[in-house]
């Protein structure tokens, strides 16, 4: 999918949440892996390397030359962090007795830096094109943790459905994949509507997915849950905002049921990555939010198939 699309299906996900839709930033921020191009769809959606891109980019996103789009100045800003970090990369590199995720840490950090640097006009660029579908709270950049974490997530999630991502390496190399999407769909033509901006078919999925609101419900079927503790959890929380931690879970654990083969210990790994970075050891239900994804992936599969149906069929 594009990159008007990431901003679309994370501006909606952080609404369910009842978070700042100015978060839907970070969506398209998993691009600036571009360079070099052997990172390209890799780097940025690799689940233990998020956490360094996020804080990076919260940290450049508060800084005022962010805010008034000063590029120049913010690039000019930065300069000294950069040499410092530069400079940590080449002692780190020499030190005989730094542990390796220390090194790759400050190698991570050097180039999230450096490459959010260079590419933020172009991130900044993709919020003003989705302002005449999504509003111009869309422009209102958000630096909370939380909605930051739910819409770069979201980039790995969705990139399901046009470029299957390795999001548990190094624990698993297996690839997370929409197989019974690209069984239904002609999958050529779905992902060449987004190869060129402003495709009118691009723009037609868009509009269908984001005036679709059975998908954005926040009722939940549960009826058919047989636990009936889990149940009645779901039937309490039915019609409220979705829990963000709970989304992050069930994102993942989402990316995992998407990679055949792959060992649970590899998905529990990556869960317990990301919420430990957002502050949270206590147990964390998603059943509702697994139901609400499942819910999301069929509507994608029954709008894209009504469109890219092998053979025209639905």
């Amino acid at each position: 999918m594009d990159l008007a699309t990431h901003l679309v299906l994370a501006e909606r996900l952080l609404e369910t949440c009842g978070l700042p839709g100015g978060g839907a930033v970070y969506a398209v921020l998993p691009e600036m892996d571009v360079k070099p191009a052997h990172y390209h769809r890799q780097f940025a959606n690799i689940l233990l390397y998020q956490p360094t891109i996020i804080d990076a980019a919260i940290e450049i996103l508060r800084r005022p030359e962010a805010a008034t789009r000063d590029f120049a100045a913010l690039r000019a800003a930065l300069a000294p962090a950069l040499a410092d970090l530069t400079a940590e990369v080449a002692r780190l590199r020499v030190d005989g007795t730094a542990e390796k995720a220390a090194v790759r840490e400050a190698v991570n950090r050097h180039y999230c830096v450096t490459r959010l640097t260079e590419d933020l006009e172009t991130f900044f660029a993709e919020l003003d094109r989705a302002v005449p579908s999504l509003g111009p709270g869309i422009l209102e950049v958000s630096t909370d943790r939380m909605a930051a974490a739910v819409a770069f997530l979201s980039h790995t999630y969705f990139l399901t459905y046009t470029y299957p991502p390795m999001p548990f390496l190094p624990f698993s190399p297996m690839a997370a994949q929409q197989i019974a999407f690209v069984e239904a769909v002609d999958y050529f033509e779905f992902t060449g509507i987004f190869a060129r901006p402003g495709h009118p078919e691009a723009e037609a999925f868009r509009r269908t997915i984001l005036e679709a609101q059975d998908l954005w419900d926040l009722t939940v079927p549960v009826a058919d849950e047989p636990d009936p503790v889990i149940r009645r959890r779901m039937q309490e929380q039915n019609g409220k905002p979705l829990q963000p931690v709970a989304l992050v879970k069930a994102m993942i654990e989402r990316l995992g049921a998407l990679c055949p083969g792959i060992e649970h210990a590899a998905v529990e790994k990556g869960v317990q990555l990301y919420l430990r970075y957002l502050g949270c050891v206590q147990v964390v239900h998603a059943d509702r939010e697994h139901r609400f994804l499942r819910r999301l992936e069929g509507g994608i599969l029954r709008v894209a198939a009504g469109r890219f149906g092998r053979g025209g069929q639905a």
